[in-house]
């Protein structure tokens, strides 16, 4: 069955990943995410990579290493992003791995934010259980 005569809930494509690190995206992909522009993600854990549509090419990545992934701390975060305007991320994730070092990252417009990175960064390193903060701009 042609792409252009289906119309349900996904499309797929094989790729071939090379030595030249470009990919191909069939016109049809492009079209349907509406923007030239794209953040690709991989899942470590689950060998997976996702694509967003981006409207500007300004993202940025945080990552807070934790000492326990909880209820509690995921509200309290919660609280933080809402006070710095941090409302719409692109992607997030919280993950322990092998039970000893857990994260939540996630990637995100910085132009969405009503407060400055570094009070961003000074709330979420008080913030009980965080042990490292990482926020950085994400490259080509």
């Amino acid at each position: 069955m042609s792409e252009e005569s289906y119309d349900g809930a996904t499309a797929g494509r094989v790729l071939e990943f090379n030595t030249d690190e470009s990919v191909k995206f069939p016109a049809t992909f492009k079209a349907a995410m509406g923007t030239d522009r794209g953040l690709m993600v991989l899942v470590h854990k689950d060998r997976l990579i996702k694509i967003f549509p981006l409207e500007s090419d300004e993202v940025l990545f945080l990552s807070l290493e934790i000492g326990k992934l909880s209820n509690d701390f995921l509200t309290k975060l919660s609280q933080i992003f809402k006070r710095a305007g941090l409302v719409d991320l692109l992607f997030s994730t919280g993950v322990c791995l092998r039970g000893t070092r857990c994260f939540y990252e996630c990637y995100f417009n910085p132009s969405q934010l009503s407060s400055d990175i570094k009070e961003l960064e000074t709330s979420l390193s008080v913030l009980d259980g965080v042990q490292r903060v990482l926020i950085e701009t994400v490259g080509q």
